[in-house]
């Protein structure tokens, strides 16, 4: 006779038991459940799309303003950058060369054609922006991509991630959600990118997220 420890032991590992002889018939809510669960599956896959089209159509603009621009004399597209109050530093920075360089562009110096390029590139991008309602591009570029995390945008163009900057350029003037954006640049950012004045932590939902340390 089997005793009383292994009938408890049958019913947890079978699982099945409870449910043997009863029949749940499909309810209307279950249908509903279905339907949702459809419905979720292709907004999502949407979502993924739209997002992907959206930043190509993004970098396909820049790319049309780039050349547009290209054929201009450097040192007149040195001269729309200074007016908008980017240093010579960051052009320095973004082009990837030294400011004495940029300087001699400034007095019709030769540049060669990759300097060009990205000198045009820079300008192209800061025309985007303006055609996307962001006011004073310089210090829009210049802010720190979230509270207490030690990223900018110039940051992000200095290592060649123009695309990640448009991403984070309103469609809709709604908040864009900047996480995915930092995961993509540098997945580590939660840990090595933190200001001092901040701090991780896991929240309710288990996600590391960051708040004032005060």
């Amino acid at each position: 006779m089997s005793s009383d420890v292994d009938l408890i032991n049958d019913v947890a590992t079978g699982g099945l038991l409870p449910f043997e002889g009863i029949v749940i018939p499909r309810t209307q809510s279950a249908s509903l459940v279905a339907i949702s669960n459809d419905v979720h599956r292709e907004v999502r896959a949407l979502h993924v799309d739209s997002a992907a089209l959206r930043r190509s159509a993004l970098l396909a603009d820049l790319d049309d303003r780039q050349q547009a621009v290209a054929g201009t004399e450097p040192a007149k597209l040195l001269r729309a950058l200074g007016d908008a109050g980017m240093s010579w530093r960051d052009v320095a920075r973004l082009v990837q060369v030294s400011v004495p360089a940029v300087q001699k562009w400034r007095r019709g110096g030769d540049i060669t054609g990759a300097n060009r390029l990205r000198l045009a590139r820079v300008v192209a991008l800061l025309d985007v922006l303006d055609a996307n309602a962001i006011a004073e591009q310089v210090s829009w570029l210049e802010m720190p991509v979230r509270d207490g995390v030690q990223i900018s945008r110039m940051d992000m163009l200095a290592d060649g991630r123009f695309d990640l900057v448009l991403e984070l350029v309103s469609d809709d003037h709604t908040t864009v959600p900047v996480e995915g954006v930092l995961d993509e640049y540098e997945p580590d950012w939660r840990t090595s990118r933190v200001d001092s004045r901040f701090e991780t932590y896991v929240d309710a939902e288990g996600i590391v997220a960051i708040r004032p340390t005060d």
